[in-house]
C-alpha cells in the first residue's frame, strides 16, 4: 500500500493526531518475530533494584483467583468453532456494554477517566450460525449490532492482518477504535493515554470472557491500519487502536 505524503499545512490541536498522521500503514511480520524482540533489547525482562532490600511475599491464594485469569492465553492453533449470537452478545456486553447505572448515568465494565468512554467496538463476523457474516458496529446503549457491510470478509481479513491465514479458522474479530476527543475535551493531551489504557482493559476483559466461553482469542496489532480505517469509514478524529481475533478454543491450562 502506498504511503500518503505528509501534509505539513495541516494543523493539529493534539499531539496524538500528529502521531496517527505519521503511523505506518502496517506492522510487518518480521517486526513481530520472536527473534526480533529478543535482539532489540539485552536488558532483563523485569526492572530490578539490585541494591534495594527485598521483602518476600507469601504464596498467593490461588483459590480466590477466577479460573479464567489462570487460563488466559492467546490461542496458537485453532480448529473450526463458529461463534453464536449469544456468545458474541456476552463478549460485547460484559466487555464494553452499559451494564449498570451510577448517579443516573450508565456505566460500563471498565474504568474510564471521567466516565468518558472514548472507545468504539466493530465486530467482524465470519462464522456464526445465527448472525449474518459482515462488518458491524456495536451500539452499547441499545445492546445491538449495526450492520455496516454484509458478506464474507475472510479473505480481506487474511490480507490485512499479519500472520492470519486460512489455517486460523477465524470466527470473528473485534476492532477497537478510539475517539480521544471525548476524553481530551476534559483532560487535554492526557485523554489519548486514558483511551489507550482503557483499550488494554477492554482486551483483557474480552480474553477473560472468551476463556470462560471456551473461545480461543488473540490480540492482534499486526494490521494494516489505513485499510481498516477505509473499510470502517472512520471519521478523521477516530483511530484504530487494536483488534482481538477469535478462533478455536483456548489453550489447555499449563500450555
Amino acid at each position: 500500500m502506498t504511503e500518503r505524503p505528509f501534509d505539513d499545512s495541516v494543523t493539529f490541536e493534539y499531539l496524538y493526531e500528529l502521531y496517527h498522521k505519521n503511523l505506518s500503514s502496517v506492522v510487518s511480520g518480521s517486526a513481530l518475530e520472536p527473534e526480533a524482540s529478543s535482539e532489540a533489547s539485552s536488558s532483563p525482562a523485569d526492572k530490578q533494584y539490585q541494591r534495594a532490600p527485598q521483602v518476600s511475599l507469601p504464596q498467593p491464594d490461588s483459590a480466590t483467583v477466577p479460573t479464567a485469569i489462570q487460563r488466559r492465553a492467546s490461542y496458537r492453533e485453532s480448529e473450526r468453532r463458529p461463534i453464536t449470537a449469544t456468545e458474541l452478545a456476552t463478549l460485547l456486553t460484559y466487555t464494553y456494554g452499559e451494564i449498570r447505572e451510577a448517579d443516573g448515568e450508565p456505566r460500563r465494565p471498565v474504568a474510564s477517566g471521567g466516565a468518558c468512554y472514548p472507545l468504539e467496538l466493530y465486530p467482524i463476523v465470519l462464522d456464526s450460525p445465527d448472525i449474518d457474516a459482515g462488518i458491524y458496529h456495536y451500539n452499547g446503549e441499545a445492546g445491538a449490532l449495526e450492520q455496516l457491510a454484509e458478506g464474507d470478509y475472510s479473505d480481506w481479513l487474511e490480507a490485512h492482518w499479519t500472520w492470519i491465514t486460512s489455517a486460523d479458522t477465524v470466527a470473528a474479530a473485534i476492532v477497537i477504535t478510539a475517539l480521544p476527543g471525548r476524553s481530551a475535551d476534559r483532560y487535554g493531551e492526557m485523554g489519548y493515554l486514558l483511551a489507550a489504557v482503557e483499550a488494554g482493559a477492554v482486551i483483557q476483559n474480552t480474553q477473560l470472557l472468551a476463556t470462560e466461553l471456551d473461545i480461543g482469542s488473540r490480540p492482534h496489532n499486526g494490521i494494516q491500519y489505513r485499510a481498516l480505517r477505509e473499510q470502517l469509514r472512520l471519521r478523521s478524529e477516530e483511530y484504530v487502536l487494536s483488534t482481538v481475533v477469535f478462533a478455536g478454543t483456548p489453550p489447555e491450562r499449563g500450555d
